[in-house]
C-alpha cells in the first residue's frame, strides 16, 4: 500500500523551535518525542509512514 501525503502544517517560528527541542532531547519522553518528530515531518510535507 503506498504511503499518502502528510496534510501540510504550518509552524511559527517558535513552535518548530519548541517542537526541534522536544524532538532531540534526552529527557524528553520517548512517546513525545516520536510526536514531535512527525509534526516536524508534516510540516515539512513529509509523511511519517515512510
Amino acid at each position: 500500500m503506498p504511503a499518502r501525503s502528510a496534510v501540510p502544517v504550518v509552524l511559527t517560528a517558535a513552535e518548530r523551535h519548541r517542537l526541534k527541542k522536544m524532538a532531540y532531547g534526552h529527557k524528553t519522553p520517548r512517546q513525545a518525542r516520536q510526536r514531535a518528530t512527525i509534526v516536524l515531518l508534516a510540516a515539512q510535507g513529509r509523511s511519517h509512514a515512510r
